[in-house]
């Protein structure tokens, strides 16, 4: 018969003793009944440090959202470790199972203040029996629970709370463990849109873009399919000039950050009034900002929307046209010029997306490629040519 071993910990334990367990199981059960945003940080921030096999149950009712005691930032960032998360009202376990060997008990919440600011205890069980059984109980509760999504939780976040999460003063020797790097995000869905144009209607656009003499001041004579070459070859060039500028970006200054700008919003007039709000930054924090978003690692749609709205990257002055002009710059052929004008073209060749979502970088991944199927639809083949298509449908220059 195996040993039964039981050590116990308390709050200044606890962690690194989840932690530990976690790295070393390819299954890990987790039925805790609250978890605060930072719940992410009762997880190893390496991928390869967590279980294939991780599934957690929460109680994200709206009673328990709306009275405090689980955050939906929470919720969200522990979708970005698994995609099995579910929610059970009134579950008030802590408990975890790893790999049917080892389970702990105790009394720690998902939360930072479960352990820097409260008393606990939890017991670490190595007795077979005794472990499977717990399983067993954490596998009736799944069948019980419901899975979380995004969309949920976009609706729980937008619930008034009757009462913010307590506080309590922070008495205890219990450190949680920070992340090195970004708090996790769920995946962003697969893109799912139609077109509704006939053929015959973007043959008869084509006609026209090709044909028609283009308005812009600068045309000179020229038609639209004339300008969108020339503006091809001018955002290669653009490109080549945000390239060098990042490479100096360690000695950026104000004239530097002014030219980004200006690159941004080559095409927006109307913007350049929020100019003096991106100059006016720390050079050195735009250039942490803007490399994160050009060249971090990750979905880079998901470091589009944290540069867009984060505390940590956000710039000031730079909206998402912005943002995404300069994305395109960089990667001509993975990401579309997104603006007001592309919009209302895209809903005069009555592209419906089917499902609507709130985050920023989901709305620029579906229209990236919605304007990807429309340059496979035309021919014109680059986003930049698709991009002056589109801007000329948008602003009645074609159509």
């Amino acid at each position: 018969m195996a040993p039964r071993i039981i050590r116990h910990h308390s709050e200044e334990t606890v962690a690194k003793a989840i932690l530990r367990l976690m790295s070393v199981c390819s299954t890990c059960r987790v039925a805790v009944a609250y978890c605060g945003k930072e719940a992410h940080l009762f997880f190893p921030e390496k991928p390869e440090h967590r279980p294939h096999d991780l599934r957690i149950i929460v109680d994200a009712s709206e009673t328990a959202v709306k009275w405090g005691l689980t955050n939906p930032k929470g919720i969200e960032r522990l979708l970005g470790l698994t995609d099995h998360v579910n929610s059970l009202p009134s579950l008030h376990a802590k408990v975890w199972v790893f790999d049917d060997k080892v389970a702990l008990v105790g009394s720690v919440n998902l939360s930072t203040s479960s352990i820097e600011q409260q008393f606990q205890l939890a017991v670490e069980i190595w007795d077979g029996l005794a472990v499977r059984r717990i399983a067993a109980w954490f596998d009736r509760l799944w069948d019980l629970s419901t899975p979380l999504d995004s969309k949920i939780v976009q609706r729980l976040a937008g619930l008034r709370p009757v009462r913010l999460g307590i506080t309590f003063p922070s008495r205890t020797k219990g450190k949680l463990p920070k992340w090195r790097g970004e708090a996790p995000e769920p995946p962003l869905a697969q893109s799912d849109f139609e077109i509704g144009v006939t053929g015959a209607e973007i043959k008869r656009l084509l006609q026209q873009f090709r044909n028609n003499e283009c308005p812009y001041p600068d045309s000179e004579g020229a038609s639209c399919f004339q300008m969108a070459q020339w503006t091809e070859r001018n955002y290669e060039k653009l490109g080549h000039e945000l390239r060098s500028l990042m490479r100096r970006k360690s000695s950026w200054g104000k004239k530097e950050l002014a030219r980004v700008f200006d690159i941004a919003y080559t095409n927006g007039k109307a913007a350049k009034l929020r100019k003096p709000l991106f100059v006016h930054q720390r050079p050195a924090r735009v250039a942490q900002s803007l490399e994160f978003l050009l060249q971090g690692t990750g979905e880079p749609y998901i470091r589009f929307e944290k540069v867009l709205a984060s505390d940590g990257y956000k710039l000031a002055g730079m909206a998402a046209s912005g943002l995404s002009f300069l994305m395109h710059l960089w990667e001509p052929k993975a990401f579309a010029v997104v603006n007001a004008p592309i919009d209302k073209a895209l809903k005069r060749l009555r592209v419906r997306f089917r499902a609507s979502s709130h985050r920023g970088g989901q709305g620029f991944k579906d229209r990236t490629a919605a304007v990807k199927k429309i340059a496979e639809l035309t021919k014109l083949r680059t986003f930049a040519r698709v991009d002056h298509f589109l801007d000329g449908l948008g602003k009645g220059h074609i159509g």
